[in-house]
């Protein structure tokens, strides 16, 4: 008895408690005054005929109406319609409906998507329908299975917009070129798609950016993506396990307000209900007096809920589904032009620059026409992407003249793909200026250098040369470089090689000592190019930074021993709104700490390539030999660097 009467007071304190909360709470929400509500509301739809998902259908129009006056934005942008029709039904704004009305038959036991988009709007304010679709079928049934993704760009990893996504029926590689597809959809700004009512098949899948709207790859500057393997809808046999709770009556009804109280009936609160009707209300109403009032907190909230909820029973379901599965897919293009030349020049009469649409093949053959010449008569320069020739004449004999004529022979692949000899023929001409009287002709050496007058070098950086044509030979004897340091210069110790990639490219590399000035005296005949042309005097005053000045970022890269035979290209990237800069580079073979020192203070972002053919650059991919483009990968923020300050970075090429 005593019990009893015990348990009794202790309700009859939890509804007072509540009770007060609940009358406190309404007496301290103050609301602020409005003016006329804005009609933020998009259209509600009023009657369909015939109706959104209608099996067995034969008829040639649909009438959609609202609830208001309607407009189309954008429709040709937005529309997808999947399985795609030969031409697209005619689709119109009478009023408060719209009118779709098809132009072919559709074809048997079809399952039809007519995607909007955001394109239905009401007349005033254009509040979009977001994401409306129309859905029909010819035949018995909906087809129900989807699939959804994202088309991002296989260099950057940005989400890429208005990509077709395909599916196809047929699995042959063809397939894109050749037919148009079974299922389609769009991406959106974000790069994300969904393909919905599939029939349950196997597919192919295929993404275009379609230039044409032919709904075809078949131009070769179209991006593409694609998948190594088939799209397939597996069944899922799950079991779930529910809580049953049983409510105390009293307390939950006189917690939920009426508007509460009408989604249930009064008499079920005796019975048993589950977790996710009551105490799903109840639990709201709580966190809303927690958030609105100081009169309860999160700990007794929590005391409440559990003395409102008694657990009754547990109860185990099967269920079986076709789970919607996410796709990520890399777009690129390819480099499958045929080989050709875009440009050829002759700027000056020894320099003859020859210009290709896509990197070269091999070697090239290089001769003058109907001449034959025993002696190495040309200086070949070839780009580090070989897709850019520079042929320096040597012999005077043939530059002095004004008309030559070559032969061009290099490997490109014709419309088989099988590469075969092709032989250009080049028809140059060159005409020197006419000097002006009293006018010497400039015959120095022209060369440009990494370093202003008066300007600043990195502590880290060499003294760079590039030279307008090809060096002969340099004498550093010409060359003097001074420490000035309170007005006293004091000699410093240099040394001058050739760039191994860059060509004309010579650097000068020195012990820095921070924080100095510097005087740079290159004097006539230091550099002497091929054709004995030689510089003039030039004189640089100018000073190092602080070693504080720079900040570090450390990378501990691990992962790598995970996927088999490649290398890691590491680049320190800065931020671009349209392209990449990159700031700093470093390729390994192993995992190991990756060190980027001197750097200057401000955000830079880190960027790997899974270099696979071990070429020191990033590949594409190529669809017909079943290639993709090398991957990238990218730290998850951006990693801003301070001066003074070493910033550790960890990175799992594994786990990216």
């Amino acid at each position: 008895m005593k019990n009893g009467m015990k348990v009794h007071s202790i309700y009859r304190v939890i509804y007072i408690f509540i009770f007060s909360i609940i009358i406190l709470a309404s007496c301290a929400k103050i609301v602020a005054p409005t003016g006329g509500p804005k009609d933020e509301d998009h259209p509600l739809i009023v009657e369909i005929d015939p109706p959104d998902y209608t099996i067995n259908f034969n008829s040639e129009k649909v009438n959609i109406t609202f609830n208001e006056f309607i407009q189309l934005k954008d429709l040709n942008e937005s529309l997808v319609i999947s399985p795609p029709l030969e031409e697209n039904p005619e689709i119109k704004v009478k009023g408060k409906t719209l009118v779709i009305e098809f132009l072919e038959e559709l074809k048997d036991s079809t399952t039809y998507n007519i995607y909007f988009g955001n394109s239905v709007q009401d007349f005033n304010e254009g509040n979009p329908i977001e994401n409306y679709q129309y859905v029909l079928s010819t035949g018995s049934y909906v087809d129900s299975l989807s699939i959804s993704g994202q088309v991002i760009n296989s260099f950057n990893l940005l989400p890429e917009e208005g990509v077709f996504v395909m599916l196809y029926e047929e699995l042959g590689d063809s397939v894109p070129i050749k037919q148009i597809p079974t299922y389609i959809s769009k991406t959106n700004e974000e790069g994300f798609f969904r393909i919905n009512n599939i029939g349950h098949n196997e597919y192919k899948l295929f993404c275009v950016r379609d230039f044409n709207k032919n709904y075809l790859f078949d131009l070769p500057n179209e991006d593409i993506a694609f998948t190594d393997s088939l799209i397939r809808f597996d069944l899922i046999n799950e079991t779930i396990t529910d809580s049953i709770y049983r409510a105390d009556i009293i307390i939950v009804d006189t917690l939920l307000t009426e508007t509460d109280s009408l989604v249930y009936r009064k008499d079920t609160l005796s019975k048993s209900i589950t977790i996710t009707t009551i105490e799903t209300m109840v639990n709201n109403k709580l966190d809303t007096i927690v958030r609105d009032t100081s009169y309860i907190n999160a700990d007794t909230s929590l005391i409440l809920k559990e003395s409102l909820f008694k657990l009754d029973t547990i109860i185990h379901e099967s269920i079986s589904f076709y789970p919607v599965i996410d796709y990520t897919f890399r777009l690129f293009t390819e480099y499958n032009e045929l080989q050709y030349l875009t440009n050829n020049t002759r700027e000056t009469k020894q320099k003859i620059e020859i210009t290709f649409n896509k990197p070269i093949k091999d070697s090239l053959v290089f001769s003058l026409v109907d001449t034959i010449i025993e002696k190495q008569w040309y200086i070949e320069e070839i780009n580090q992407t070989r897709d850019s020739i520079i042929y320096w004449l040597t012999d005077s004999s043939f530059y002095n003249q004004e008309r030559l004529i070559f032969a061009l022979n290099y490997q490109r692949e014709d419309s088989n793909l099988v590469y075969q000899w092709n032989v250009d023929t080049l028809n140059m001409r060159y005409v020197e200026e006419k000097l002006k009287r009293n006018e010497e002709p400039d015959t120095s050496l022209k060369y440009n250098v990494n370093i202003q007058n008066k300007g600043q070098i990195d502590l880290n950086k060499d003294i760079k040369f590039f030279f307008e044509t090809p060096l002969d030979y340099y004498d550093t004897s010409r060359i003097d470089l001074f420490e000035v340091i309170d007005s006293i210069e004091i000699p410093k110790e240099f040394e001058v090689y050739k760039d191994s990639i860059k060509h004309r490219s010579y650097s000068m590399a020195v012990d820095w000592s921070e924080d100095t000035v510097y005087r740079l005296e290159v004097y006539p005949g230091a550099f002497t190019d091929i054709y004995e042309a030689t510089n003039d005097t030039s004189i640089l005053l100018f000073d190092t930074q602080k070693r504080d000045y720079y900040g570090k970022i450390l990378v501990d890269i691990i992962g790598m021993d995970s996927i088999p035979s490649y290398q890691l290209i590491c680049q320190l990237i800065i931020p671009g709104k349209e392209s990449e800069t990159v700031f700093e580079e470093k390729i390994i073979q192993n995992n190991q700490l990756v060190e980027f020192d001197f750097l200057p203070p401000k955000e830079f972002i880190f960027k790997v390539i899974l270099d696979k053919n071990y070429n020191g650059k990033w590949d594409t991919g190529e669809y017909l030999k079943n290639v993709q483009p090398e991957e990238v990968l990218y730290h998850d923020e951006k990693i801003k660097v301070r001066s003074n300050w070493d910033i550790e970075v960890n990175f799992n090429v594994k786990k990216q």
